[in-house]
C-alpha cells in the first residue's frame, strides 16, 4: 500500500525560493561522483553520535534514488507552503533546526546510524499540521490492484502517518528511522505553536489555534488585515489555463486614471459576507471578501455562495497574467483567490471571464468587472440564469 501526496492547496504570499534551493542542493549531493566526495567524507556526515557534522550532514544524505525522490516530493509539497509562510530567510534555519531536533530524538530513543532528510521534512509536516490543518491535500494511492487519487484535509493524512510511525517504532527493525520522524513532527508542531503564539508567522489560512479558539474561517479574516499592505502576492503555484477572450475588448482593459501608482497598497476593510443561504442558489454566486494589492498586481479573495463551478478556465485580457485557486473547481461555500499582474501597467479596473461547467455538465461563462481601489467586484453578464 502506498499513499503519496502531490499537492497542497494553499495561498502563497512569497515565492518559496529557499525550499527549491534546498531540494536542488540535496539532489546534487546525492549525484556527486566519488572523485568529488569520497566514501570517507560521506561517513563523517552519518548520524552516529553527538557530533555536529552528523546532526546537520545526515539531512543531505540518502541511501538510494527512491529514498531521495520520496523525501524531495514531501519537501516540495509541504516545504513550499511553510517556506512561504515563515519567509525565505528564516526557512533555512527552521529546516536545519528541525533536522537537528529530530536527530537528537533519534539518538536518545534509538541510537542506530541514520541518514536522510525525513526528520527535518517531518518537522516541516508538523508545522503544516499547525499552520494549514484544514487545507486540501491531493494524494495518489496504490493498494494491490487499485490505484487513483483522492483529496482529504491535511490533518487526517498527517495523523495517519504519525500512527504508522508509532507502530513502526514499536515493531521489529525495518530500516526506517521512525523516531527521527516522530521527533521531527514533534519539533515542527512545537516550533509552529511558538511562532504563532508570538506572532512570528502570519498566514491567510485557518490555523490549529483558530480551531482551538473556536474561530470560524470568516472571523479569521479580521486577523489578516496587516498583510493587506503587501503587494506582489501569488496564488496557488500550479498555473491554470489562461486564454485571451473575444468578449474582452482590446485596448480597453484599464479605465483611465489620473491617480499616481501608490507606493503601498492602502489598508482595506474586510467585508465579512453573510452566512450562506440554505439551500444554495442554482447558479454560482461569486462574492468578493477582500482585494489585496495595487499598481501592477492585485489579488481577489472570493467566496462562492451559490452552486458549484467545475472544470474552471480563467480568461483574462492580453498582457495580463492570471491565476486562480482552487484551479479545478469552486464548490458552494468554498473560498478561493484570483491574482492578476502586469509588467508595467497599473490595474485601475479589469474585466475577466470564468468559464465553467455546472452540476449538469453544461458549459457556461460569467463575466466580471473589478475596480481594486473601490474593492468592488460585479457581474457584467452570465450565460446561466437562475
Amino acid at each position: 500500500m502506498m499513499l503519496i501526496p502531490y499537492r497542497l492547496e494553499t495561498t502563497f504570499t512569497r515565492v518559496p525560493y529557499t525550499n527549491a534551493v534546498l531540494i536542488i542542493i540535496t539532489s546534487l549531493i546525492f549525484f556527486l561522483p566519488s572523485q568529488v566526495i569520497s566514501i570517507d567524507d560521506i561517513e563523517s556526515f552519518v548520524l552516529r553520535d553527538w557530533d555536529l557534522a552528523g546532526l546537520l550532514g545526515c539531512n543531505f544524505l540518502h541511501g538510494d534514488l527512491f529514498h531521495l525522490l520520496g523525501n524531495m516530493l514531501f519537501l516540495w509539497v509541504f516545504g513550499n507552503a511553510v517556506c512561504a509562510a515563515v519567509g525565505n530567510g528564516a526557512y533555512i534555519f527552521v529546516y536545519l533546526f528541525l533536522g537537528m531536533f529530530s536527530g537528537t530524538v533519534h539518538l536518545i530513543a534509538d541510537g542506530h546510524p541514520a541518514i536522510g532528510a525525513s526528520g527535518a521534512i517531518n518537522g516541516i509536516v508538523g508545522m503544516t499540521l499547525v499552520l494549514f490543518p484544514r487545507n486540501t491535500l491531493h494524494n495518489w494511492y496504490w493498494i494491490f490492484y487499485w490505484a487513483g487519487t483522492f483529496t482529504v484535509k491535511t490533518y487526517w493524512m498527517i495523523i495517519l502517518w504519525f500512527i504508522f510511525d508509532i507502530i513502526g517504532s514499536m515493531g521489529s527493525p525495518d530500516g526506517i528511522a521512525h523516531w527521527m520522524h516522530i521527533g521531527g513532527l514533534a519539533g515542527g508542531i512545537i516550533l509552529a505553536f511558538v511562532a504563532l503564539k508570538f506572532n512570528l508567522i502570519e498566514t491567510y489560512h485557518h490555523t490549529i489555534l483558530d480551531t482551538f479558539a473556536g474561530r470560524s474561517e470568516e472571523e479569521d479574516l479580521k486577523r489578516t488585515l496587516s498583510l493587506e499592505q503587501q503587494v506582489g502576492f501569488i496564488s496557488d503555484p500550479m498555473p491554470v489555463e489562461v486564454e485571451g477572450s473575444d468578449m474582452l475588448p482590446q485596448g480597453q482593459i484599464y479605465a483611465p486614471s489620473s491617480v499616481e501608482t501608490p507606493s503601498a497598497a492602502p489598508l482595506l476593510q474586510a467585508s465579512i459576507p453573510a452566512p450562506a443561504p440554505v439551500p444554495l442558489p442554482a447558479v454560482p454566486d461569486i462574492q468578493l471578501k477582500k482585494c489585496v494589492g495595487s499598481g501592477t498586481s492585485i489579488t481577489l479573495y472570493i467566496v462562492n455562495k451559490g452552486a458549484a463551478m467545475n472544470s474552471i478556465v480563467l480568461r483574462a485580457p492580453q498582457g495580463v497574467t492570471a491565476q486562480i485557486s482552487p484551479s479545478k473547481a469552486i464548490r458552494g461555500g468554498e473560498t478561493g483567490s484570483i491574482r492578476f499582474s502586469t509588467v508595467d501597467t497599473v490595474i485601475d479596473s479589469i474585466e475577466f471571464i470564468i468559464a465553467y461547467k455546472n452540476s449538469g455538465a453544461e458549459q457556461h461563462k460569467m463575466r466580471f468587472r473589478c475596480i481594486p481601489t473601490e474593492s468592488k467586484l460585479e457581474i457584467v453578464s452570465s450565460t446561466q440564469k437562475p
